[in-house]
């Protein structure tokens, strides 16, 4: 299962990425694990704090093995807070860039 959340993380946010997206957004609307949202520099709220706030979205273009993430590889903290807030039922909302 945990497993299971950091490979749907690294698919998360290696489509965010090719998608255009740079950064991801937390916002806890008054839930005990904050859901993210991706969007762009230019789109993160003023005053927010990086590795607080938001997060850059980590370059995992090197760190897969066709369509799966490479199990060796340390995970990033991005990996890590999408997974928790995978595991707390958030799902992705599907949002082009354009």
């Amino acid at each position: 299962m945990i497993v299971e959340g950091f490979d749907n993380a690294w698919h998360i946010l290696s489509h965010w990425s090719n998608e255009g997206f740079t950064h991801f957004v937390l916002e806890s609307e008054g839930r005990r694990v904050p859901f993210p949202r991706q969007c762009q520099l230019e789109e993160l709220p003023i005053g927010s704090v990086a590795g607080v706030d938001y997060f850059p979205l980590p370059d995992l273009s090197a760190t897969g093995a066709g369509d799966n993430p490479d199990p060796e590889r340390p995970l990033t903290a991005a990996e890590i807070i999408l997974a928790t807030a995978i595991a707390e039922g958030w799902e992705p909302v599907i949002q082009e860039q354009g």
